[in-house]
Formats: structure tokens, sequence, C-alpha cells
């Protein structure tokens, strides 16, 4: 029971992805490194089939570089974007997998953060997933629990 109320909880307060539309996504590009800084992860992404495939495992391997000391970047953040791309060039990343359109998607380590995103930009939310991770397996990260949250 207790594994079950932990993976209750996390799905609470854990990471999320959130699609929202608004008339302008550069302001929430900008709120979202202010309000994340370097140690949080809260990104604004393009909205793609192939971009939402690899959201989840470049989170993945972005937290285990962290979590190894051993990331390419400053920010957990960016190092997710860099993995996301499927480059290590920062710019090139940063301009393929970035919001550049008024419909797009928040990526944040916790609900309070995407949260705090939307209601600064006055962003309007469409979908939103919640995740449930389990961070300490064998040294490695693992996705337990998805919620859809429509």
């Amino acid at each position: 029971m207790r594994q079950r109320n932990d993976i209750t909880n996390q799905l609470s307060t854990g990471p999320v992805a959130v699609l929202v539309q608004s008339t302008s996504y550069e302001g929430a590009l900008e709120s979202a490194k202010i309000i994340a800084g370097k140690e949080k992860l809260l990104i604004a992404i393009n909205y793609s089939y192939a971009i939402k495939q690899r959201l989840i495992p470049a989170y993945l391997n972005a937290y285990l570089r962290m979590k190894e000391n051993v990331m390419q970047s400053n920010s957990l953040s960016i190092e997710t974007m860099l993995f996301i791309a499927g480059s290590m060039n920062i710019g090139n990343a940063i301009k393929k997998v970035s919001a550049n359109k008024n419909r797009f998607m928040i990526f944040s380590e916790s609900k309070e953060l995407a949260n705090r995103l939307i209601k600064k930009c006055g962003l309007k939310e469409v979908h939103r997933v919640s995740l449930s991770l389990d961070l300490n397996i064998a040294n490695e990260v693992a996705v337990t629990a998805i919620k859809d949250d429509k």
C-alpha cells in the first residue's frame, strides 16, 4: 500500500507535460528561464509527434547525466533539450525544439513550476499528463505511472 501512496503522491507533485495555447510563445520562453533558473526543469517546446515521443527518454537521460555530474550543459532544461534534439550543440538544440508557435508544450519537473508559468503568462491549458518516476532503481530512473489529466 505504501508504494501505491508514493505513486499517487508523485502523480500529484511530480513531472508534468502540459499542452497549452497562447497568443505569444515568446513570453513563455523567457518566463520559463526566470522561474526555473538553472536547478529546475521547466521548458517550453514545440508540440510535434517527434518531440512528444522523445520527451520522456530525453528527460530521463538528462536526469541521469545530472546525477552522474557529466552534463554537457549547465542546466537540466538545456540538457533535456539536447537529448530531444539529438544534438550536443546547444544553439542548434534550442532552435530545433524551443516553442515557436502559439500551441506548444510545457514540460516541468513539478506541477507547481508548470502552474506558475501557466498563470504568469496567461496560458490556456489544453491537455495535461502527469508522471510518477522512481529515481533510485539500481542507480537508474524509471517511469512508474502515467496519468492522463485531460
